[in-house]
């Protein structure tokens, strides 16, 4: 089961430039220094006093540029405004909280956002005749423990809603024969329930589901 993940980096023991003299010896040592100069751009190789070589290294900088969250947000709130005819403002909002919930629960965005659409075109105080709320409906009474969130904060159901729909995923994973397996049968189960996904009499509810989630990832996978 998938909560907030905390998304670290292992430190990396890497030995720095200065020590490769200390490592290596005569032949061995001069070998590794001509192949660490030969995948720089620029180099240069002196003596030091005590007679040891070092080596000095210029690593050209990076020649791209990540986006800033501002920019990705931005970006993404265009293609729902222009996929889902939404007003800008509004996609930006759902922009940004789509893009965090999708990369806490190791989800595509464009699956989350196509989700929100089905269930409740963006809307964000709907609730339905079943009781569930918000914009990714979300039943409470199921939920609200599961979650730990303010289901009536729309933010924070949009997180609750890619929560459910992540631990669906891994539970489904370890009876998928492939990934898009899995998916359907984490929408299916997010639609109707985990134990009636393949249930004869909900199978054709659960599939016209899939089939509009499909039909709305079509205009964030076009733009």
């Amino acid at each position: 089961m998938r909560g907030n993940i905390p998304m670290t980096m292992s430190g990396c023991r890497c030995r720095g430039i200065g020590q490769i003299p200390r490592l290596f010896d005569g032949a061995t040592r001069i070998g590794a220094l001509a192949a660490l100069a030969a995948l720089a751009v620029s180099s240069s190789i002196f003596a030091r006093d005590d007679g040891r070589t070092e080596i000095s290294v210029d690593i050209p900088d990076p020649t791209y540029e990540r986006p800033t969250w501002s920019e990705e947000r931005e970006a993404f709130g265009a293609r729902l405004a222009l996929g889902y005819e939404l007003e800008d403002t509004l996609a930006e909002e759902f922009a940004g909280w789509i893009l965090e919930a999708a990369i806490r629960q190791s989800l595509e965005p464009e699956l989350l956002a196509s989700l929100v659409m089905t269930e409740s075109s963006f809307r964000k105080d709907v609730r339905s005749s079943v009781g569930a709320v918000g914009p990714a409906q979300v039943q409470p009474l199921l939920w609200k423990e599961f979650c730990s969130v303010d289901l009536m904060n729309p933010e924070e159901n949009v997180y609750c809603g890619a929560q459910i729909l992540a631990y669906y995923q891994d539970r489904c994973a370890n009876t998928a024969f492939a990934p898009e397996d899995a998916q359907s049968c984490a929408l299916r189960s997010y639609n109707v329930g985990y134990r009636n996904r393949d249930n004869v009499y909900f199978r054709p509810a659960a599939s016209r589901y899939v089939a509009k989630i499909n039909r709305h990832l079509a205009p964030l996978t076009n733009s």
